[in-house]
């Protein structure tokens, strides 16, 4: 039986230093602070024009794993359908040749779900095979 990931979480941070509640000590400026607050604001356009980048990079990056997303779904019920028509006494290459097709697409940044979809992929790969070879009758 083939289970959908309906929804996927980041993993948990990975252990490493903590500040301990309360300790005093917060941001201070030291003596003379003007000259360095100065080259402080200077750094901060470019900082600011590099998290924009990074940014507009995250969201095309997070469409493109949307859609990849939702064509491994697609995938996913189309392998779902196939397997009940399998277990019915018929196959449907039609519906075969769909899920390959679904296959070609752009290639997500997230690489485990770069994975999944590969695995699936590949998976229909091998039922539209088999079923060409049925049909050849070897």
């Amino acid at each position: 039986m083939i289970q959908r990931v309906s929804e996927t979480r980041p993993g948990l941070p990975l252990g490493g230093p903590r500040r301990a509640a309360g300790r005093g000590g917060g941001f201070r400026l030291a003596e003379g602070g003007e000259a360095h607050a100065a080259a402080a604001d200077g750094a901060v356009p470019v900082l600011a024009a590099g998290l924009l980048a990074i940014q507009e990079g995250g969201e095309r990056d997070g469409e493109c794993d949307r859609r990849a997303a939702r064509r491994g779904e697609a995938m996913l019920e189309e392998l779902a359908g196939f397997q009940a028509d399998l277990l019915r006494g018929r196959a449907d290459p039609e519906r075969l040749r769909r899920l390959a097709g679904l296959s070609e697409g752009e290639t997500p940044s997230d690489s485990r779900l770069a994975e999944a979809l590969e695995a699936i992929s590949l998976r229909a790969k091998v039922e539209l095979a088999r079923l060409e070879v049925r049909g050849r009758g070897v």
